[in-house]
């Protein structure tokens, strides 16, 4: 069991690393809301985004 925690630890941090080329970087969007509205009266939205896009 130690042994294959192993292996997925030491594959995992390889295809970290970029070693099948160059690391792409995440992607982070954000937008954010604020209004008034007649039945609720002052609201907020917040909304966040994170893309990993493939090689």
């Amino acid at each position: 069991m130690i042994r294959i925690a192993t292996v997925l630890m030491a594959l995992t941090t390889l295809a970290a690393c970029g070693a099948n080329g160059e690391p792409t970087k995440p992607v982070i969007s954000g937008k954010q809301t604020i209004g008034v509205n007649s039945n609720m009266g002052a609201y907020s939205s917040t909304q966040i985004g994170i893309t990993f896009p493939a090689n």
